[in-house]
This record gives structure tokens, sequence and C-alpha cells, in this order.
């Protein structure tokens, strides 16, 4: 996969996802969380992201540093296709209560984390050969 220098352009569009390493905390969040989104452009802003992924899911969007600096590897994008070698599925996993994952009164603001799952298959064993980052959902876990 090939990197590119990191741009605030290379951003899914807006609302997007975000689940963001710190030098010293998680952000995990969405754009339409005005609290979580604006401590993401700060530490963006001070250079503190030491990794990140952003998902719309559409494309999940992962950063890293390297050498000192933030790049961009090329989107991961899930998408169905008509080759019968593959298949997509959707897992849903639930998030535990966790210090980067609380609001007031002790309550988990997000409740799962969606992923999309390319299944391939060869010599009639099935593997994942792709996934990506879905969706961050509030509220109850079915």
């Amino acid at each position: 996969m090939s990197t590119a220098e990191f741009d605030m352009k290379l951003f899914p569009e807006k609302p997007f996802s975000f689940i963001v390493h710190l030098f010293d905390q998680v952000l995990l969040g969405r754009t339409d969380d005005e609290s979580e989104y604006s401590k993401l452009l700060q530490a963006l802003d001070k250079d503190m992201v030491l990794e990140g992924h952003f998902f719309d899911g559409k494309q999940e969007l992962f950063v890293t540093r390297e050498d000192g600096q933030l790049v961009a590897y090329e989107p991961i994008i899930v998408e169905a296709t008509e080759d019968a070698e593959s298949t997509i599925i959707q897992r849903s996993y639930e998030l535990e209560r966790a210090p980067y994952n609380i609001e007031g009164a002790g309550k988990t603001r997000y409740t799962q984390l969606t992923v999309l799952e390319r299944i391939s298959y060869e010599d009639d064993l099935a593997y994942v050969e792709r996934t990506m980052l879905f969706s961050l959902e509030k509220g109850d876990v079915q």
C-alpha cells in the first residue's frame, strides 16, 4: 500500500467517525460530536497524533507517524463485487466502558463498532481478505 504526507483534505466526507491514538490518550468520536471533534482538531494542530482511523461507511483512512511526521495510507474500501470468489459480511462489536468512552454519569458514549469484512475463498477455505471500520454507534447494543 502506498503512503502520502497527511493532509486533512484526505479525510472522508463529513460526517465521519474516528479512533485516534495520541501520546497520552485515545480519542473516540464522530464529527457531529463537537467536543470530541474539537479535541481531534487541536491534537492535529499540536502534532500530538500517533495514529488514527477515520471512517464514514464508504472508506477508512489510516494515518500513522513515520520518521516524526504523519503519513496517510491509501484508503481502505470494502464494497460488493460481482465476483463469486468473495463475500462481504458486516460484524458489530460491543465497546467496553473505558476512560476514553465515558460521558456524564458514567454512561458509555459509544456502544458499538461495526466493521465490513471481505471474505475470500481459496481451495475451499475462507479467509478475511480485507477489513474496514464502518461505523461507530451510540445507543443500546442489540
